[in-house]
């Protein structure tokens, strides 16, 4: 009964699936870099752009000071796919890998001194 992506259905209403690879490929087509939580290095800085996921979990990113345009620092990555440490706002925070997973951010490049 169900056809191809972004097919219609006899009632003239049109599916689209939003699966993760679609949205990896929108964002390498794009002109910033936009990357997750967990694939910036250890005393790399970011900015928030947006987080994926339900609303419960917006909601409590954004209750522990995540939301878009805040600048984080990672602080520190366990090893296996364990918790991610980060600093915003002045306070040091923990996600587990997942929820860091699917919040993205646009790294900050280091300033140059001298």
């Amino acid at each position: 009964m169900l056809q191809a992506y972004g097919s219609k259905l006899p009632g003239g209403t049109n599916l689209r699936f939003r699966h993760r690879k679609h949205f990896r490929r929108q964002n390498a087509r794009s002109n910033e870099e936009v990357t997750s939580l967990t694939s910036l290095h250890e005393g790399e800085k970011g900015v928030i752009i947006k987080a994926l996921g339900g609303f419960g979990l917006v909601r409590r990113l954004a209750e522990m000071g995540l939301t878009p345009g805040v600048e984080v620092k990672l602080l520190r990555k366990c090893p296996f796919r364990g918790p991610v440490q980060l600093e915003v706002r002045g306070a040091t925070l923990a996600l587990g890998y997942g929820v860091a997973s699917k919040v993205f951010v646009k790294p900050v490049k280091a300033e140059a001194n001298g």
